[in-house]
């Protein structure tokens, strides 16, 4: 048991008004009163308020802990998604409190409750959005987390490759991040087999009534769906903007290159060239992209689209 595991652990054998002594905790946890010494004092530097007395043992202040409340079972299961969540992304006495706190919601749920909640803390990540993110992709996250946690079968408008929406039904059973690009990882109605959706792709989620069963084994793959081959894009800065280029996190950078003349050479990967158009747009005439020529000619036309709508005089009455 390493000491972030046994931090939550101490924390919860203590209560304000009893006293635990090193060998008890110790015993408890296996291992010797020196280690429990030792925990206690990093503890107690990490800023959890622990009392200690000798010949007596040690206790949580009364103010440490709060008042009781009551919480309904899915309160309580997204208690633990959140404690789960915040184990990982802090240390120290954050990561202890998390922990502790996640076992005891555990603690109190049924088995099934508690398989549930498990089976979400795989499935389910929780992200905050990025600076750069597409509030569009926030929603469709956001719909497709839902129906995750209420087990509810979603309908899935798609852009087809030749540019034509078409309908996909799938039991969805986890989000899965791959580079920079979301998958919603489930069955899918049409093809009677487990499916990947990228979300770039998708245009809109519906959530039916339907429910559905996650299968008791699944558990997302760690690496996510097959990586799908990354393609790269060319683009020049001019000097002018070069030394202010800052490229979002949704976009990996792969080569930069300073040239003769002063201007910026980026070379990026991306899952779609799409997802790098609006930052390209941004800039305007400052950046010109070399390849892929697909799109080239995207940005071209959008590009031709808005000169114009500035070759008339404008109106509210079109």
């Amino acid at each position: 048991m390493t000491p972030s595991e046994r931090w939550p652990a101490i924390l919860l054998q203590l209560a304000p008004d009893a006293w635990t002594r090193a060998t008890d905790l110790a015993r408890v946890l296996g291992v010797s009163e020196r280690t429990v010494y030792r925990d206690v004092q990093a503890m107690g530097e990490a800023g959890i308020p622990l009392q200690g007395v000798p010949g007596k043992g040690y206790r949580l202040p009364e103010s440490y802990l709060l008042n009781p409340i009551r919480l309904t079972t899915d309160e309580a299961i997204m208690l633990v998604l959140g404690s789960a969540y915040a184990a990982r992304n802090f240390d120290g006495r954050y990561r202890a409190a998390a922990r502790a706190a996640q076992r005891k919601l555990e603690g109190v749920l049924s088995p099934e409750d508690r398989e549930r909640a498990l089976s979400l803390q795989g499935s389910v990540p929780l992200v905050s959005p990025s600076v750069y993110g597409d509030s569009a992709e926030d929603g469709l996250l956001r719909r497709a987390r839902h129906a995750l946690v209420e087990e509810r079968t979603l309908v899935a408008t798609v852009t087809a490759p030749d540019g034509e929406p078409s309908r996909r039904t799938i039991d969805p059973y986890g989000l899965v991040q791959q580079g920079s690009t979301w998958h919603i990882v489930g069955h899918g109605h049409e093809r009677g087999r487990v499916v990947h959706l990228r979300l770039p792709n998708v245009e809109a989620l519906n959530l039916t009534e339907e429910t559905f069963e996650r299968p008791p084994s699944y558990g997302t793959p760690s690496d996510g769906p097959s990586t799908p081959p990354q393609r790269q894009v060319r683009v020049v800065f001019s000097e002018d903007i070069a030394s202010s280029v800052q490229v979002p996190p949704i976009l990996e950078i792969d080569q930069r290159e300073t040239l003769s003349d002063g201007r910026l050479l980026l070379t990026l990967n991306v899952d779609d060239e799409r997802e790098a158009m609006p930052w390209l747009l941004s800039w305007g005439a400052y950046a010109q992209v070399l390849d892929p020529r697909a799109l080239r000619e995207r940005i071209a036309a959008e590009a031709q689209a808005v000169a114009d709508q500035y070759e008339s005089v404008p109106t509210l009455l079109d």
